[in-house]
């Protein structure tokens, strides 16, 4: 953000006095629990162990003092107390248990160190804090910092917040990094409080301000909108740059040819891949023709500068609009400067950002939020995006597999799809709020019951899936659901519940007459007759129904099962008032019989029934119902605006997929779904169950391609699902901000993985996705990607060599894998006979040299 914006944002922002007292009276708080006299004197559990929910650790990220500092894992406090109840420090390969001597040890150099740091801050000797070496995030130390030294810190943790408003306020480049964000802190404080408007204003209201305005900014990107970084001839070469500006236009020089005649041909990019040769060109000349009005185009050169005698890539931003025309309509050809688009020019003001070298392409599309707000946001007014329209989904297929290699997104994938399929309307409005509202939805749904999800695996079967004969302790095996049937059966009585049958009453109603077939005689139940005679259960018949008697009537009346729910469901059809009717209905319901005594069990039940306003349905007794609809079929159910449930399969193509489907196979086709033209319901084979699978239940599976080819699925299971293959899309990763192009690095290593193996066992761009320095890149590559290649090629360092762009000759090339030659007369006693292969090596330590001689 300009400082000039700032500022006259400055002139009218009105503070909010409460908050900025709350929190204050947050910061005082915690200096009453932990006053910095005390820190010497902490103890481990005092600073670490979170479950006491008032240790050092939970205040600084759960008690909302100041600014947050969540992200990221607990090893950012230094050491932890972890899920297994021992107190850690470092992550992940890296974590460390700390116990005895050495946990003591560990802990009071890092209490030692954090009181220095307090005490260099009090003393001003803020650059001396980074050589203590505090081992917490510089955030954490921070927020510690701006709590104990409030005068001399802005309440800001953000890196990028800071180094932006770094670059504004002419701060000293070296500083202008993530690792020097304390000494940059207090310098922006300083350089504010230099500016008149902020004079006055205290360190919090200052704080509070640049939180709520860059806030206000990032909520405001127009996310119906694409960002462009164009490539442009520097100034020191022949620049046309002053043309494009004159002109109010963007231009690429990439196969000169006019491309009007083409325009509205269908296949246009299969022209672009057959007149031009280079694939960047072919990339350059697509994300071309995909611009449209309203996207922003930022002009843009890269090069290398030199800064602390190190080489840090520099992008240097010469002009900054918005495109007035969809580039099938505004497009014009020029013999000197090639395809043109139209653009009103907003900013043309240079500027330089160092350590943003990564968009080395033609075209750049800029995603990351930080380079738009830098580059894009520094003149825009940026109005609300618009709603998106809603997705109709009523046609939308039943069953997915998302396919392709390792790292490709597919559980990423798979999380937004099952939410958008149980509800498009609520997926649209999350989607706007980012990823992590999303996954927020998903976590619910999850919970709710209405996504399920499996993994799939060698020895996973039938009987995990569907169903099969579990033990139940007693020695007994009794038929037990997998999670498939679990999720089917809850599907199908959502379509039950919306429907007008009254199935749950008749559950209850025979689990009623069961309770009096088992406990009636033990328990002595009694049943008055309409005229006040009692009569009780002599005996049970062999075919399992009550035989009732009396005292006074000694004969013995068999009330059948059957009959009486018979006698149950006349009553609810006809909304008859039995209670005060003659019992005359009852021969009109089920024939001549012992009216009297059936009315005496009905009574009983039904008065059972009342005493218990609401039934709760679960389990088996939900079974019990679906059972009873299923035998009217399809007339039982009705799944018109129901819920939705999906089953969610990952790493399906590990399992034997025909012997976990069984039968199911043929149910999965979508017009073989319960009320569906061709429903099909089948018996399981344990349970001797009716069941079928509901409209409203979606399957998803996912297949990683490199374990084994879905080549050789099933092709019965083929045909019943829509196969989405989702491949490397280098184009997704964003710049990290230093010297490594990931587009390049990862687009050029898969092709040749696919000329040395195929195209299932590419590089996915997950696994870089996250990456935002290119140290992260580094640590990726060593811990990932290059034991990713060796399993690929099983240690064929030929081949593993030519994917990382070669092999070096020692240690001292710039490549990850380099030849040692063996000294045979050195190493062995006598020189053998037999031929000595070289011994392939790989570099310990990598720098981003490395990794650019990949694609360089």
């Amino acid at each position: 953000m300009k400082l000039q914006t700032l500022l006259n944002k400055a002139l009218i922002y009105k503070s909010n006095e409460q908050l900025l007292a709350e929190k204050e009276e947050g910061r005082q708080s915690f200096l009453k629990r932990f006053p910095f006299a005390s820190l010497i004197d902490l103890t481990i559990d005092e600073f670490s162990n979170t479950k006491t929910k008032d240790c050092f650790n939970y205040w600084l990220e759960r008690k909302k003092i100041l600014g947050g500092i969540g992200g990221g894992n607990s090893s950012k406090f230094g050491i932890y107390l972890s899920k297994t109840g021992d107190y850690c420090k470092g992550y992940g390969k890296q974590k460390i248990e700390l116990k005895g001597e050495q946990l003591n040890k560990e802990f009071q150099s890092l209490k030692e160190r954090i009181i220095k740091a307090i005490k260099f801050a009090e003393e001003d000797h803020i650059s001396d804090i980074s050589s203590l070496e505090v081992p917490v995030f510089n955030m954490v130390l921070l927020k510690i910092l701006n709590i104990y030294i409030p005068d001399k810190f802005l309440n800001i943790y953000s890196p990028p917040i800071l180094i932006e408003l770094g670059k504004e306020l002419n701060i000293n480049d070296a500083l202008l990094a993530s690792k020097y964000s304390i000494e940059l802190n207090h310098e922006v404080l300083i350089a504010l409080k230099k500016q008149d408007v902020f004079s006055s204003w205290s360190n919090e209201e200052i704080s509070r301000f640049i939180w709520d305005t860059f806030s206000e900014r990032d909520k405001a990107l127009d996310k119906n909108i694409n960002y462009w970084l164009i490539e442009h001839k520097s100034d020191n070469e022949d620049s046309i740059r002053d043309y494009l500006l004159q002109n109010n236009c963007i231009a690429i020089d990439i196969f000169h040819e006019d491309l009007s005649p083409y325009l509205n041909e269908e296949s246009i990019e299969d022209i672009f891949d057959e007149k031009e040769e280079s694939t960047a060109g072919q990339k350059a000349l697509k994300q071309f023709f995909t611009m449209k009005e309203g996207d922003l185009v930022a002009l843009k050169s890269t090069y290398t500068l030199k800064v602390e005698g190190k080489n840090r890539a520099v992008l240097r931003i010469s002009a900054v609009g918005r495109i007035t025309s969809d580039a099938t309509d505004g497009y014009e050809f020029s013999q000197k400067y090639g395809h043109l688009l139209p653009v009103q020019w907003t900013n043309t003001e240079k500027r330089e950002f160092i350590g943003y070298g990564g968009y080395r392409s033609v075209i750049n599309e800029a995603k990351s939020k930080k380079t738009i707000n830098l580059v894009f946001m520094q003149s825009e007014e940026i109005k609300d995006p618009s709603p998106l329209p809603e997705p109709i989904l009523d046609t939308v297929p039943k069953n997915y597999i998302f396919h392709g290699p390792p790292g490709t997104g597919k559980t990423y994938t798979v999380t937004e799809r099952a939410v958008k399929l149980i509800d498009p309307k609520i997926y649209e409005e999350l989607i706007a709020d980012g990823r992590e509202a999303i996954q927020q939805e998903f976590s619910r749904l999850v919970k709710a019951g209405q996504i399920n999800f499996v993994t799939f695996h060698q020895s996973y079967a039938y009987e995990d899936f569907i169903e099969g004969l579990k033990s139940d302790g007693n020695g007994n095996f009794i038929p037990t659901d997998g999670i498939l049937k679990k999720a089917a059966l809850e599907a199908m009585y959502e379509g039950i519940e919306s429907n007008k049958h009254d199935y749950s009453g008749e559950v209850h109603f025979e689990q009623l007459y069961n309770y009096l077939v088992v406990n009636g005689i033990p328990h002595n139940v009694q049943f008055e007759s309409k005229t006040g005679a009692a009569s009780f259960i002599s005996h049970i018949s062999p075919q399992g129904n009550i035989v009732v008697t009396s005292e006074d009537v000694k004969t013995n009346s068999i009330v059948s099962k059957e009959r009486l729910l018979n006698l149950y469901r006349f009553i609810q059809e006809h909304d008859i008032d039995w209670k005060h009717n003659n019992i005359g209905f009852i021969r009109e319901a089920i024939g001549g019989c012992n009216q009297t005594r059936y009315w005496s069990v009905l009574n009983w039940i039904s008065e059972k029934m009342e005493e218990e306003e609401t039934i709760e349905i679960e389990g088996d007794e939900k079974k019990a119902v679906i059972k009873k609809a299923l035998i009217e079929r399809s007339s039982s159910f009705e799944f018109t605006n129901v819920k939705k449930h999906v089953v969610i399969i990952d790493e399906m193509n590990r399992g034997n997929i025909s012997k976990i489907f069984g039968e199911l196979l043929t149910l999965l086709e979508e017009d073989k779904r319960l009320t569906e033209k061709n429903e099909l319901i089948v018996e399981l084979p344990y349970s001797k169950e009716k069941f079928t699978l509901p409209p409203n239940l979606f399957i998803i599976g996912t297949m990683n391609t490199a374990d084994r080819s879905i080549a050789l699925l099933d092709t019965a299971l083929r045909r019943r699902y829509v196969f989405e293959e989702m491949m490397p899309n280098a184009d997704l990763l964003e710049s990290i901000g230093e010297e490594i192009d990931l587009t390049v690095m990862l687009s050029i290593m898969n092709k040749r993985i696919e000329v040395l193996y195929d195209r299932d066992h590419t590089i996915g761009h997950a696994y870089f996705i996250n990456a935002t320095t290119d140290e992260e890149v580094i640590s990726i590559f060593q811990t990932k990607i290059i034991p990713l290649l060796q399993d690929y090629f099983y240690d064929d360092w030929e081949k593993i060599g030519l994917v990382l762009g070669g092999i070096g000759k020692s240690k001292e090339d710039s490549y990850i894998v380099y030849k040692e030659e063996v000294d045979v007369n050195q190493l062995f006693k006598q020189k053998p006979s037999m031929h000595i292969p070289a011994l392939y090596r790989l570099k310990r330590k990598l720098t981003p040299q490395e990794l650019i001689a990949i694609y360089e």
